[in-house]
């Protein structure tokens, strides 16, 4: 695994993308790096590029232009400084909404798209108000955004719960948090621009989705949603209604249901059997 500045952003990379090989782009969630895809790639024998998305990790301090659109214009700049072809997107959570705009960005290049929990818009509900998702989500960011005594403590805190019956995931949160996480003072800090998290997540779940744009590509796309939300004691993120309306907008697109949360997810085998069910294609 290799981290190095690609167009301004801070990109990781599993193998050497370049050439005609295919490569998967892999895009990281609201509060996320890019170490979150280590496990994904340790499951495929192809390269995988996935930046820090701006405000995130080593990319905190790259400029970008508002809202996912100002995200996905930075990924496509990365793209395109490594050449990538013949590309299979995948974006987990937030980065499942920015996904569209990335494959759309990235035309005949694309191969397949497959979206982890995000990329469909939610079931209507009260609080998915630009109001609300903002003040909700200034108060979750501040209590995570701020100094931790060690890695630990900070895992404990990112994970929530979500792995309390998976104690083999403990070390997977561990190095998501180690990746994050910077000296300051007599502790550490995440490395995450508040503003940024609070504004991308007013986009993300208040705007209309991007999922139109998939639409327009001739490529498979496939969805794969957590059976729980943030642990398994809270309900899915997108449920069947919400799955349904998008299956209306991307008639294409397939889906499955795993059991696993919005965060275990990530450790799930799902997600590379469909990435080879793309490649192979």
């Amino acid at each position: 695994m290799a981290l190095a500045q690609v167009a301004g952003l801070a990109v990781r990379s599993w193998g050497a993308p370049g050439g005609d090989q295919p490569v998967v782009l892999a895009l990281h969630g609201l509060t996320s790096t890019s170490a979150v895809w280590t496990d994904l790639a340790g499951r495929l024998d192809v390269p995988v590029v996935a930046p820090d998305l701006p405000g995130r990790g080593f990319s905190q301090d790259c400029p970008a232009g508002p809202g996912l659109p100002g995200l996905a214009a930075e990924v496509l700049r990365s793209a395109a400084e490594l050449d990538l072809r013949d590309v299979v997107v995948v974006g987990h959570s937030m980065g499942a909404f920015l996904a569209p705009l990335v494959a759309d960005g990235l035309g005949n290049r694309v191969t397949g798209v497959v979206l982890l929990d995000g990329g469909v818009a939610p079931e209507h509900s009260p609080l998915l108000n630009p109001v609300l998702v903002r003040l909700l989500f200034g108060i979750q960011v501040a209590r995570t955004v701020r100094t931790w005594p060690d890695a630990e403590a900070y895992a404990a805190k990112v994970e929530g719960g979500a792995a309390a019956d998976r104690p083999d995931l403990h070390e997977g949160f561990l190095e998501w948090a180690r990746a994050v996480l910077r000296p300051h003072g007599a502790g550490f800090r995440p490395n995450l621009d508040r503003r940024r998290l609070v504004a991308d997540a007013v986009d993300s779940l208040t705007r209309p989705p991007h999922l139109p744009l998939l639409a327009g590509l001739e490529v498979p796309v496939h969805l794969i949603t957590a059976a729980h939300g943030a642990h398994d004691g809270r309900p899915a993120f997108l449920s069947e209604n919400a799955i349904a309306a998008g299956s209306r907008v991307v008639p294409r697109m397939t889906w499955e249901r795993v059991a696993a949360s919005h965060a275990t997810m990530l450790f799930d085998p799902a997600a590379a059997a469909a990435v080879r069910g793309f490649l192979r294609r």
